[in-house]
């Protein structure tokens, strides 16, 4: 069992030493020039957002590990489609407003549409497909992972806040935070939450998922 986890952990692990080094550049940024001019190039950006949905979306849900099988596993996929539309329609919708890549530092702060509902709905659509995938797969061990992946987009979130979008918009943002969520409001996700934990309690209580 421990073999097949080990798959899915060094994905995440190589995701993370990258993460980490772009995190650098946004905090050091307005101290060293190069590091801007970088996160500011558009052919750098397509290509962080192309690995960012390679490496969460496709490599750690689809790489070798323990899935879930079971008369409930047709629930699971109904519910990991509904997840993925979602989030390809929430993508669909930011970029159609957004109509740019990268993070939302422009001449004007968004705070309608997508930006209504979340601060960071570009993130929002990141976990949305991510667990979509991993329903609708039954993986497992990437559904382990994924809290991992929360607060590692939680992180991404709150430096973005303070070493960029905050200080480009500083008062406005304040009180932008003050009404809109980081991803969605925390006790919409503890209901998810406590009702996929439940019914994964139930399941594997009665036989109706299995790992295989």
């Amino acid at each position: 069992m421990v073999g097949f986890l080990i798959y899915p952990s060094i994905i995440l692990m190589i995701w993370i030493a990258i993460w980490l080094v772009i995190q650098i550049m946004i905090i050091k940024k307005d101290k060293i020039q190069h590091f801007k001019k970088i996160l500011d190039n558009t052919i750098f950006n397509v290509f962080i957002v192309i690995g960012w949905v390679v490496f969460v979306l496709i490599l750690i849900p689809f790489s070798p590990q323990r899935l879930l099988i079971g008369e409930f596993i047709a629930i699971f996929d109904l519910i990991g489609q509904i997840l993925v539309i979602l989030g390809i329609i929430n993508f669909i919708w930011l970029f159609l407003q957004k109509k740019h890549i990268g993070a939302q530092e422009m001449e004007k702060l968004l705070t309608k549409g997508a930006y209504g509902i979340s601060r960071h709905p570009i993130y929002l659509s990141h976990m949305l497909i991510f667990f979509g995938l991993v329903f609708e797969r039954g993986a497992f061990d990437a559904l382990i992972l994924s809290p991992i992946l929360i607060i590692l987009y939680i992180l991404t979130a709150k430096i973005e806040e303070i070493y960029s979008i905050g200080k480009t918009f500083k008062e406005e943002y304040k009180e932008y935070k003050k009404k809109v969520p980081m991803f969605i409001r925390w006790w919409i996700f503890l209901i998810i939450f406590v009702i996929l934990i439940t019914f994964l309690l139930i399941s594997f209580n009665f036989g109706s998922l299995k790992i295989q």
